[in-house]
């Protein structure tokens, strides 16, 4: 849960806890043992979500599973709920798709956000066992030039807006190293 619904007044930059995303194709998320498997927590492995050959795939370095096909991806993004189901955003022909597992029909479900969702990011807030009743999916992107973003316990029916993003691209979000949830903007040439 982010909390007051907005940004921090003072930025507390610290490196990310996953990897650093470099490649919209490739992303990263701390997880538990397997998909469905929290007996040791969620921060057991640093899972790898990857494309490759039309397919949607994770992996904890160990097990590979292919989650959806879908052809002509541009950028995706992984997270896992406190359950370890995963979800995934992803953007297919400039439009942005959310495969999320929703609680209430107990399956996952692919919801289309439309072209003016950009560069989304998907990440859980926490992963720390005792913050499991705070803790949220963060699905956040840049809409009309704001930075946004929808959380789990609302089913990703309301939008938050926390500021201003003209000209940014989202690139990253997650847990830092000091425990704070951040998001990560560059400058993007091709909206000025």
């Amino acid at each position: 849960m982010i909390p007051d619904l907005k940004l921090s007044s003072v930025s507390v930059v610290a490196e990310f806890l996953a990897d650093k995303r470099n490649n919209q194709l490739l992303d990263f998320e701390y997880g538990g043992v397997d998909i469905q498997n929290t007996e040791l927590g969620l921060n057991v492995f640093i899972w790898k979500c990857f494309y490759e050959n039309g397919n949607i795939k994770i992996t904890n370095g160990e097990s590979v599973y292919s989650l959806i096909k879908i052809d002509d991806l541009t950028a995706l993004g992984l997270a896992f709920d406190f359950n370890m189901n995963p979800n995934i955003v992803y953007v297919k022909d400039g439009k942005t798709y959310f495969w999320w597992y929703d609680t209430v029909s107990q399956k996952h479900i692919t919801t289309e956000y439309g072209a003016e969702y950009i560069s989304p990011q998907l990440s859980l807030d926490d992963h720390r066992l005792h913050q499991s009743a705070n803790a949220d999916i963060i699905f956040a992107y840049i809409r009309n030039a704001k930075l946004c973003y929808r959380q789990q316990r609302d089913r990703y029916q309301i939008e938050y807006v926390l500021g201003d993003a003209k000209n940014q691209k989202l690139t990253q979000i997650g847990m830092s190293k000091n425990y704070r949830f951040q998001f990560r903007t560059v400058f993007d040439w091709r909206n000025e």
